[in-house]
C-alpha cells in the first residue's frame, strides 16, 4: 500500500512538471512569436522609411536638375539675346547676372535639401524671358511693316526719313575715308640715346648713367590731302617700368589724344607743306635712368604715328 501511494505521488509530480513545462514552452513561443511580429513591423518600416527617404532624395536630385536645365537654357538664349542686339545687353547682362547667383546657390545644395522656393524665381525669371522675347518679336514686326509701307510709298514721311538715314550714313563713311586719307604717317622711326663729350660733341651710349640725352629721328610723310600749317609733334618715352619720363611741370607736360588727357616727355612744333620732311625730337635727361628697354611713342593730330624702342645697360 505504501509503495502504490509512493508512485502515485510520483505520477503526479511528473505530470505536474510535464504541464508547467508545457505551459512555460507555450509563454515562450507566444512571446518569440510576438518579438519576431514586432521586429519583422520595425524592420517593414525602416525599410519603408528608407525608401521613403531614397523616393525624397531621389524626386528632389531630379527637381535640382530640373531647375538647373532651365536656368542653364535661359542662360544660353540671354547669350544668344546680346549677340544679336547688342544695344540691350546691358539689360540681358542684369538678367544673366541673377541667373547665375541662382544656379552657383542650387549647384550647393545638400541631398534632399528641398528647392520649392526656388520654383517661383524661376517661374520669373522665365516669364521675364518671355516677355522680352515677345517684346521684341513684336517690335520686329512693327519694323518689318513699316520697311515694307517705305517700300511701297518712297514720298511718305518714313521713306524720307530712311533716305535722311541712308545719307547720313554714307556721309559718315565718306568723312572716315577723308579722316583716313588726310592722316599723317612716320617712317622710319629711330631712338639714340646719347651723350655729350668733354669737347661738346654728341655720340651714342647704351649705358644708362652716361645717358644725357634721348633723339627720336623720323620721315614724316607726304599728304597733300591734309592741311598745310602749323602742328605738334609729342613724344612720350616710357622706363622699363611703364612710367613716362618728363621734366616739365606737371601743368604743362599733358596733351589730348582721344578725348583723354595724356602725359608727354617732349614736344616740336613744326609747319607742315604737304611735303615728306625729316623731323628729330630730342629729351634732355635730367634724371637717374635705368638699365632695361624705354619705349617711345610718337603723336600728331590726335594720331598714334608709331613706336620705337632703345635699351640702356
Amino acid at each position: 500500500m505504501g509503495n502504490n501511494s509512493g508512485f502515485l505521488f510520483e505520477s503526479n509530480s511528473t505530470k505536474l512538471k510535464s504541464k508547467n513545462f508545457l505551459t512555460a514552452l507555450i509563454i515562450y513561443s507566444i512571446i518569440i512569436t510576438v518579438l519576431s511580429i514586432i521586429l519583422a513591423w520595425m524592420l517593414i518600416d525602416s525599410q519603408s522609411f528608407a525608401e521613403k527617404e531614397s523616393s525624397a532624395k531621389t524626386i528632389a536630385i531630379n527637381e535640382k536638375d530640373n531647375l538647373l536645365h532651365k536656368l542653364k537654357n535661359m542662360e544660353m538664349e540671354y547669350d544668344e539675346l546680346s549677340r544679336e542686339y547688342q544695344d540691350l545687353d546691358s539689360l540681358f547682362t542684369e538678367e544673366k547676372s541673377k541667373i547665375k547667383a541662382l544656379i552657383l546657390e542650387i549647384n550647393n545644395l545638400k541631398g534632399s535639401a528641398n528647392t520649392t522656393k526656388y520654383q517661383a524665381t524661376v517661374t520669373e525669371l522665365e516669364k521675364r524671358l518671355k516677355e522680352y522675347v515677345a517684346k521684341i518679336d513684336e517690335l520686329k514686326a512693327k519694323n518689318e511693316t513699316l520697311t515694307a509701307q517705305s517700300v511701297k510709298t518712297k514720298n511718305t514721311l518714313d521713306s524720307t526719313l530712311n533716305k535722311t538715314i541712308e545719307l547720313t550714313q554714307k556721309n559718315q563713311e565718306l568723312s572716315e575715308k577723308i579722316k583716313t586719307g588726310t592722316a599723317l604717317k612716320a617712317y622710319d622711326i629711330t631712338c639714340t640715346a646719347l651723350r655729350i663729350k668733354s669737347d661738346k660733341k654728341e655720340a651714342p651710349t647704351s649705358l644708362a648713367k652716361k645717358t644725357q640725352k634721348v633723339r627720336t629721328c623720323f620721315t614724316l610723310s607726304e599728304n597733300l590731302f591734309t592741311t598745310k600749317g602749323y602742328k605738334v609733334i609729342y613724344i612720350r618715352i616710357a622706363d622699363p617700368d611703364g612710367a613716362i619720363m618728363t621734366v616739365a611741370s606737371e601743368t604743362s607736360s599733358y596733351f589730348t589724344f582721344k578725348g583723354k588727357s595724356l602725359l608727354f616727355s617732349e614736344k616740336l612744333e613744326i609747319y607742315y607743306n604737304n611735303k615728306s620732311e625729316d623731323v628729330c625730337i630730342d629729351w634732355s635727361n635730367t634724371l637717374v635712368l635705368r638699365k632695361g628697354i624705354y619705349y617711345v611713342d610718337v603723336f600728331i593730330d590726335d594720331n598714334l604715328l608709331g613706336t620705337s624702342t632703345f635699351s640702356l645697360n
